[in-house]
């Protein structure tokens, strides 16, 4: 029954309403202003859907009744016999032809499904008939983009929530057939196997040694830990002509060296060879509140003074020499140890994981 409900909201026009806004920025927070010019036959889902609104399920138009029931059983929803609502911070968005349900910017870190998400959806290229790893899945965007190409996508995700949730995305896109979701950490569950394309999204948030560990996002003090676990397990997963393709983000020097010299010890350790391209790169140190703000989204998270967190950034950064955070896709295969970087990034740096 969940399959038929991407089906019923584009009849209804729910997807001309949504797509009308900038794909690479899903920012529902930023789309109040525009309540208003839904039209009445939209608004109830409008509310509902993209909102998160607690809705009179007797507002619904009669052939989506049945929502009511399979929400709350798909587990994305909470229904007291005349109220509906969507689980805290979820949304239902289409991406590229997709629709799935995630935690949009602003609303929370679990399901997450921000710019960085939609930029590496856009990068990876799947090969017809390949067999594709999607590594720290989450709700699951990478692997539904790529079972539009790929022949069999394998998912993984360590958290059990998020797994649920992808396991809904696959049903609300009728990919059964072709998206299998596994709970473990990283490549534990399909130890022994290969792929021809590992797709990966990994915590990247640099947080120091000082503080709590993070349950979502925590990167490791560089924000390359994560990283650099996948890049030490991609040649075991890689098929002899395979990729894997990585989004990441460092905090290092100005000129990058720290990261570079991170990534060729770790090319040269597992044979591989990796082209880095750095899209944007922010000084930390500056005025412009980056740091500021990095820091009180993790005071939120592990529930301390946000100006205690930031000193602890200050001081972290001070000892390691590290000035800027640099935001990089890495593409990697089988080879002897060479790294290419490609530095795109422009003076101003307006945009963080594309050049605008």
């Amino acid at each position: 029954m969940l399959g038929n409900l991407v089906e019923a909201l584009a009849d209804r026009g729910l997807g001309e309403f949504l797509t009308s806004f900038n794909p690479l920025h899903p920012r529902p927070l930023d789309w109040r202003p525009y309540r208003d010019r839904v039209p009445d036959r939209l608004r109830i889902l409008v509310e509902l859907f993209a909102f998160g609104a607690e809705i009179d399920v007797r507002q619904l138009p009669q052939e989506l009744g049945w929502i009511s029931t399979e929400l709350p059983r798909a587990g994305v929803a909470i229904f007291d016999g005349r109220k509906l609502q969507l689980k805290v911070g979820l949304r239902l968005l289409p991406v590229a032809g997709r629709w799935l349900f995630c935690t949009p910017p602003g609303t929370g870190l679990s399901h997450y499904l921000g710019d960085d998400s939609v930029a590496l959806m856009l990068r990876i290229q799947p090969r017809a008939e390949a067999t594709v790893l999607d590594l720290c899945s989450g709700s699951g965007l990478q692997a539904l983009h790529c079972a539009g190409f790929a022949r069999r996508i394998t998912a993984v995700e360590r958290n059990r929530d998020a797994v649920e949730l992808a396991q809904v995305n696959v049903m609300l896109n009728r990919l059964e057939g072709k998206i299998d979701v596994l709970q473990g950490d990283m490549f534990e569950p399909v130890e022994g196997r290969q792929f021809d394309l590992v797709v990966a999204n990994p915590p990247l948030l640099p947080v120091p040694d000082s503080l709590p560990d993070l349950s979502i996002g925590h990167g490791g003090y560089d924000g390359m830990r994560a990283c650099c676990r996948i890049l030490e397990g991609l040649p075991a997963a890689l098929s002899p002509s395979g990729r894997g393709h990585l989004i990441a983000s460092c905090l290092a020097d100005a000129d990058n060296h720290y990261l570079r010299d991170l990534l060729v010890t770790n090319a040269k350790a597992h044979h591989l060879d990796i082209v880095v391209t750095v899209v944007s790169m922010k000084e930390v140190a500056a005025k412009d509140g980056y740091l500021e703000a990095m820091a009180s989204a993790v005071a939120r998270e592990i529930g301390q003074d946000p100006n205690l967190v930031l000193a602890a950034y200050r001081e972290d950064m001070r000892q390691r020499k590290a000035t800027h955070l640099s935001f990089l896709f890495l593409m990697a295969r089988h080879g002897s140890g060479r790294v290419e970087l490609l530095d795109m990034r422009t003076a101003d740096d307006q945009g963080v994981w594309h050049i605008v």
